[in-house]
């Protein structure tokens, strides 16, 4: 057998001080998968993270954590400063969305979600701050048009979605300090081989209408491909954007809502069907 110290696993990266590396949360499927795909096609070094073992295929370093656990994540950032030396962009994409009515609203459902979508930020921000601050990089945090707007029956994902943002905010506010930017990147439904099933089970919700269980809530708004969203993550870290959101036209609609609420209840209801 060869023992060459030049061969290396193909499912292991060699540590490089020049490429940038990247960190992408939620990585297995979806769009975090397609984020992760598009950093690897400009020339990152990325480690895809997921909860679960995932099939390796060579072309990123897969680290299995759970980022909502201040244990796992402590470690897998231990281990992408042993393997890369260095981080330059941390995409946090793990998130979890959900249908329901408010008065139905659990105290439980609201800490899962809030644990999936928000202390997992946290989590990964706060474990890999010194390595970023040391590149001077970049935090973009995955929200939603939800993140800026809370249409009816989506449980406490517009809850959660809002304090992601505020999150996002305060963290660029006050890491500005040490060269870091952080983004928020908010897209609207994203086409999805199950959109429209997923909510269809024996625990959907009761009293919801159809249209409820549709992507967005029944939203008027075309599914977004997970590759365009890809690409605007990308946009946000070499641009520094601070907010960006998809489709562009929405940003109006949202100015609009906040400036004249009733004005912004009236636009949410005539773009929903239920």
């Amino acid at each position: 057998m060869d023992q060459s110290p030049n061969r290396q696993s193909p499912n292991r990266q060699r540590p490089n001080r020049q490429r940038p590396v990247a960190v992408v949360t939620g990585a297995s499927q979806g769009l975090g998968l397609a984020i992760a795909n598009c950093f690897a096609d400009a020339g990152y070094v990325v480690i895809g993270v997921s909860r679960n073992e995932v099939a390796r295929d060579g072309r990123f370093t897969w680290i299995t954590a759970d980022v909502t656990d201040a244990a796992s994540v402590d470690e897998l950032f231990a281990k992408v400063a042993r393997e890369q030396q260095r981080l330059d962009v941390l995409v946090n994409c793990v998130g979890q969305s959900d249908r329901g009515l408010i008065q139905t609203l659990g105290v439980e459902r609201l800490g899962e979600l809030f644990a999936t979508n928000v202390t997992s930020a946290l989590l990964c921000c706060q474990a890999a701050l010194p390595m970023l601050r040391e590149s001077k990089g970049v935090v973009v945090n995955i929200g939603s048009l939800a993140s800026k707007v809370a249409a009816r029956h989506l449980g406490a994902y517009p809850a959660v979605k809002h304090a992601l943002a505020g999150l996002t905010q305060q963290l660029r506010l006050e890491w500005r300090e040490y060269g870091i930017h952080v983004g928020l990147v908010s897209p609207g439904p994203i086409r999805r081989a199950d959109a429209g099933q997923r909510y269809q089970s024996a625990t959907s919700p009761a009293g919801l209408p159809p249209g409820a269980m549709q992507p967005g809530g029944g939203t008027s708004i075309r599914g977004l491909a997970p590759e365009r969203v890809a690409e605007a993550v990308l946009r946000c870290v070499t641009k520094r954007k601070p907010d960006i959101i998809l489709p562009g036209y929405t940003r109006a609609l949202i100015v609009i809502g906040h400036a004249w609420p009733r004005l912004g209840d009236w636009l949410l209801l005539r773009m929903t069907s239920t």
